[in-house]
C-alpha cells in the first residue's frame, strides 16, 4: 500500500508509488524499481536542468582548455554533480515528497542530501562504467546511504541502462575495496561472471538502491542521448576520520518532517 498521501506544491493531491513491498525489498536485496514514479512536470524540470548543466560543463571544459574533467568525458560521458543550485527548480524534486518517501522507506525518518549528479551517455558514444558499490568512492567506513537513480529518458540494454547485483544475490552487504582504473577513472570493486539484473524502465522511473549495492552500466550504442539523474541521500552527515564533511549535508529530513520544504515553500 502507499506509504503517504499528501499534496503537490501545484495543489494537486499526490498518493506515493513508494510502497510496503518496496521497502521489503530495499531490506533483503539493497533495491527496488519504481516505474513512472516522477511526474510529467518534474520530469521535465529534470530534462531542462540537464540541457542546462550539460552547456554550463562544455564552458568550463572550454576554460581550462580539456575535454576531460573528472570522470566526464565531452561528447561521450557527462556525469555532472552537485550543481543543482545552479537550476532553482531541481530543488521540487530533490526536496518533494516523493524522495521524501523514498527516505523513509530505506534509510528512515531523518536524511539529508549527500550528493546530487546527472550521468549522461551520449549518442552512440557512452562509455561503460564498472561494476562499483557507490560508497566505494570514499576511503573510510561509513553508515551506508541511499542512491536515487531516475530515468530520465527510457532505458534499455542497448542505451546502456544500470544493472544491478542485489546484495540478496551476491551475497555483499558491506563495503569494499576498490581498484581505481587510471585511463577512465572508474573505481571498480566486483571482478566476478555475475551479469546482473538490468534496469529495462521507461522515462520517469526510479532504480533505488543501497550505496553498498553493486551496480553498473553499459554503452549507449542509440542514436539518442541517454540521460539518468542522481541524488543521494544519507541518513546523518557523512564526515571523514578527521571529521572533514564530504559533499553535502543539506537538512531534508528531520523525524519525519520535511525541513527543506519548510525552509523554502
Amino acid at each position: 500500500m502507499p506509504l503517504t498521501v499528501g499534496r503537490l506544491t501545484s495543489g494537486m493531491e499526490y498518493s506515493s508509488p513508494i510502497t510496503d513491498a518496496h521497502r521489503r525489498q530495499y531490506q533483503d536485496s539493497g533495491w527496488f524499481i519504481a516505474e513512472r514514479a516522477i511526474g510529467p512536470e518534474h520530469l521535465q524540470i529534470l530534462r531542462d536542468a540537464c540541457d542546462t548543466l550539460i552547456d554550463s560543463m562544455h564552458r568550463e571544459m572550454d576554460r581550462l582548455g580539456t575535454d576531460h574533467i573528472h570522470i566526464s568525458h565531452r561528447g561521450r560521458r557527462y556525469h555532472i554533480a552537485k550543481k543543482h543550485n545552479e537550476v532553482p527548480a531541481l530543488r521540487n524534486y530533490i526536496f518533494g515528497d516523493l524522495m521524501a518517501d523514498v527516505c523513509r522507506a530505506t534509510i528512515g525518518e531523518n536524511a539529508f542530501l549527500f550528493y546530487d549528479q546527472y550521468v549522461v551517455k551520449a549518442a552512440e558514444q557512452g562509455s561503460r562504467f564498472s561494476w562499483h558499490q557507490d560508497s566505494g568512492y570514499l576511503d573510510f567506513e561509513h553508515p551506508p546511504y541511499v542512491t536515487v537513480w531516475a530515468a530520465v529518458d527510457d532505458m534499455t540494454i542497448e542505451n546502456g541502462t544500470a544493472w544491478i547485483l542485489p546484495t540478496s544475490q551476491l551475497g555483499i552487504r558491506t563495503r569494499v575495496e576498490h581498484i581505481r582504473d587510471e585511463r577512465s577513472g572508474d573505481r571498480i570493486g566486483y571482478f566476478g561472471s555475475d551479469p546482473g539484473l538490468p534496469a529495462v524502465v521507461p522515462a520517469g522511473s526510479l532504480v533505488v538502491f543501497s550505496s553498498v549495492t553493486f551496480h553498473r552500466s553499459g554503452q549507449n550504442t542509440t542514436d539518442s542521448m541517454r540521460r539518468a539523474y542522481v541524488t543521494q541521500y544519507s541518513p546523518g552527515e557523512i564526515r571523514s576520520p578527521s571529521g572533514e564533511l564530504i559533499h553535502l549535508a543539506t537538512p531534508f529530513l528531520n523525524q519525519n518532517v520535511n525541513v527543506a520544504r519548510a525552509d523554502h515553500p
